[in-house]
């Protein structure tokens, strides 16, 4: 390189530093502006450092990326704080949740307190952080950096990005550092001579072991319980998918971890979100995610980790009726991470129109390509004129679409970009909350076409038969596949003693398992014996028994036997709902249950029901089946026979949607080929 190239080198590389250096003072003057009255306490912090070139910058990523950082206002929550004393009590006194004791703690609390909707208020970071709490942060976060043998190979920008961060996803603690460097202070001492992957993956092991991540209480049972105080969270050791994350990235960080939270934006294939901790290091995913239905059969079928995938294989799926597909795993159309510094480019920045939730997160990153299989499109577009500037890719949840990635409409066009495979999408417009079509749906295959599902054709399919509302997912057959090996006995006598073997589930009940009894049968006690069961999913479980006179007559009794786990209690036998159902103690020596008809009965036929998710057609109830066209269009009610529904004259090549008006709630969009439900 000659001396007049370096010279060149020199000014465009100077050029260069100016002008970062004037965005970023420009980004760090808007947000000391944007703190109001908290902008000299942020001044102190700057003025604290002016000799301190690293800590400075480190003090400008803080402040500068406040905007948009919030915590919640413990006020707004107080209600539901006696939740999290009680559980916090418990958990100080006992150590561990066993048995869903959690679920008992809370239905306790619930009777003395009252559990009505929270209106939860949240406090801009920039506006009340002090200049103490700021500096012994940003000091102590550099002693860990700079302290710890397993962090020597962390550069500045990631101890910015993954490290320095007080907050994820708007959740911390003022003391969150200090609680975590005494909680680890022993383990820190016996790692010293350990990488910076073996101390990440301890810690996660640690957390996984003693942090109860549970989903049903917040989701069912007490939906108020957050958000909360993340200092409930710590003192309590539980939360959802969202709170584990932040608990185990603070824990990660606060032990010279970097640590990000990454979350996809809603299954393709299922409702809800989920999300996950990523330690930042060099590895790198070694199989990208392909979201093909497959069983699985060995670890080498893992794709990243089992929140993808369930690591539950049964032999028994060759006993699924051939009309049936089993849906084995979740589909993923996008990945984001959650980052604390502001992402150039957000939509949040940049847009003049309402945007859904998730785009307002100003640190949200797209990261699809390091996870899954997925491709850049170009969708087409129904009108060239749009009411809106932004285009969306929406998939089905809970009983809507649910918009996933954005991008700017060109014409009759719009361009996605590392979009997943496999997956079934909606272009559309969003307005004001509301998801207004903007294209045909489509089907992304694993080659990156585009397979639009429009039934603007006159054909149509002359029979169509349907025999599910849902699709048949991998865990409902495991339920099913665990009752296999049941007997079913009867007798009279009061001590079982003449008990006589009547029926064994040898075959994977799909939904529903039955046996008729041809001779003279009377008998006053059926007993369903499960001693020698061995589920390979979830515990054995039983949702509905339903005993049967001659004359078709239901029969009344009591169930007694085996006791039960928390409120999955004998009732449950009997109470004609076929998802609640009865979970024994596995514990218990004798795992058997006795059904009392309190005088001989002639039994002619005994209906057993595993645990599932009741999305079988079932005789008897009333269904309507919709077809999509731009929005769901009726194609008539119909009362189920035979335990499935026989639609004549359908559109072909259409997206079908069914609701039972009888009960339930589920449903899911699926289209119909070769004879087939296929579901998305």
């Amino acid at each position: 390189m000659n001396h007049k190239t370096v010279n060149i080198g020199l000014i465009i590389l100077s050029v260069t530093l100016l002008t970062c250096n004037h965005i970023k003072h420009k980004e760090l003057k808007f947000a000391l502006n944007y703190a109001g009255e908290n902008k000299e306490e942020l001044k102190k912090v700057l003025e604290h450092y002016k000799d301190n070139p690293e800590k400075l910058n480190a003090a400008h990523f803080l402040i500068k990326n406040m905007i948009g950082k919030h915590v919640i206002d413990s006020t707004s929550i107080n209600n539901m704080q006696p939740f999290y004393n009680a559980l916090t009590n418990h958990r100080e006194k006992y150590g561990k949740y066993k048995d869903d004791i959690q679920y008992y703690i809370c239905d306790s609390i619930k009777r003395l307190v009252s559990n009505d909707k929270i209106f939860p208020k949240y406090l801009p970071d920039i506006k009340i952080l002090s200049s103490d709490f700021l500096i012994s942060y940003i000091d102590r976060s550099f002693q860990i950096w700079r302290q710890y043998s397993w962090c020597k190979n962390i550069d500045f920008e990631t101890f910015h990005k993954y490290i320095l961060p007080y907050t994820t996803k708007n959740y911390y603690w003022k003391e969150a550092l200090g609680f975590f460097d005494q909680k680890y202070a022993t383990f820190r001492d016996t790692v010293q001579s350990k990488s910076y992957t073996e101390v990440s993956e301890l810690i996660s092991h640690n957390i996984d072991t003693t942090f109860l991540k549970e989903w049903g209480l917040y989701i069912e049972e007490c939906k108020n319980l957050i958000p909360t105080r993340f200092q409930n969270i710590v003192s309590a050791q539980i939360g959802s998918c969202l709170e584990y994350n932040i608990y185990k990235i603070t824990a990660l960080r606060a032990n010279g971890i970097a640590a990000a939270l990454n979350a996809h934006s809603g299954w393709g294939n299922f409702g809800y979100t989920h999300f996950w901790t990523e330690i930042i290091n060099d590895n790198t995913v070694k199989k990208l995610y392909d979201n093909t239905q497959r069983p699985y059969t060995s670890d080498s079928d893992i794709l990243i980790n089992d929140m993808f995938w369930s690591n539950n294989h049964s032999p028994l799926t060759k006993d699924i009726p051939p009309f049936i597909s089993v849906q084995y795993c979740r589909t993923i159309p996008k990945v984001y991470r959650f980052n604390y510094e502001i992402q150039k480019n957000n939509l949040a920045l940049i847009a003049k129109e309402e945007i859904p939730p998730l785009f307002k997160d100003l640190g949200i990153e797209d990261i699809t390509d390091k996870y899954i299989v997925c491709k850049d499109i170009v969708v087409p577009l129904w009108n060239k004129l749009h009411p809106q500037k932004y285009i969306y890719l929406c998939c089905y949840d809970v009983g809507k679409w649910n918009p996933v990635c954005w991008s700017l409409p060109e014409n009759k066009q719009a361009s996605f970009h590392k979009m997943g495979v496999n997956i079934l999408y909606l272009p559309a417009y969003y307005d004001n909350g509301i998801i207004v079509p903007a294209g045909d749906a489509f089907i992304l295959t694993d080659k990156g076409l585009i397979r639009n599902i429009s039934n603007k054709t006159l054909e149509t399919e002359r029979t169509g038969t349907f025999y599910t509302k849902m699709p048949y997912r991998l865990n409902t057959l495991l339920a099913a596949s665990g009752t296999i090996g049941t007997k079913f006995y009867l007798c009279n006598r009061g001590d079982l003693a003449d008990s006589t073997l009547v029926h064994t589930i040898s075959e994977l009940p799909f939904y529903i398992d039955s046996f008729s009894l041809s001779k003279n049968n009377n008998y006053r006690y059926l007993i369903c014996d499960f001693q020698n069961v061995h589920p390979s999913g979830d515990p054995f479980c039983i949702a509905q028994i339903n005993v049967f006179e001659k004359d078709g007559k239901l029969v009344k009794g009591e169930w007694t036997g085996t006791k039960n786990i928390r409120n999955n209690g004998l009732k449950n036998i009997t109470d004609g709902n076929r998802v609640s159902y009865y979970q024994p103690d596995t514990t218990q020596k004798q795992q058997r249950i006795i059904f009392d008809m309190e005088q001989v009965c002639n039994i002619e036929k005994v209906e057993f029901y595993p645990r599932s998710d009741d999305n079988r057609i079932v005789t008897g109830e009333l269904y309507e089946l919709f077809y999509w066209d731009g929005k769901w269009i009726s194609l008539g009610q119909q009362v189920a026979k035979d335990y499935k529904l026989v639609y004549h004259d359908i559109p072909k090549n259409a997206l079908f949607m069914i609701h039972n008006h009888t009960q339930g709630k589920e449903h899911r969009p699926f289209t119909y080929e070769n004879g087939k439900q296929v579901w998305w």
